[in-house]
């Protein structure tokens, strides 16, 4: 199981050994902000990398009719 905690950056540092001293915590790291996490996402960009899926073309007006919808 993974938990992600949000933790203000000047007490990361004490989060991470807090975490490391409990015996049944395996790992614990600090993931930067610009990191993605999201699996599904990591997934479909490894995808998109290898040519196994291609993009969808789509145009401004397309676009701005699908975000307006």
């Amino acid at each position: 199981m993974k938990i992600m905690l949000d933790v203000q950056d000047d007490k990361s540092d004490f989060a991470l050994e807090f975490f490391k001293s409990i015996s049944f915590i395996k790992k614990s790291k600090a993931i930067p902000k610009n990191e993605i996490t999201n699996s599904a996402i990591i997934k479909s960009i490894e995808e998109y990398e290898t040519k196994k899926i291609s993009s969808t073309p789509l145009s401004l007006k397309e676009l701005k009719k699908f975000l307006n919808a």
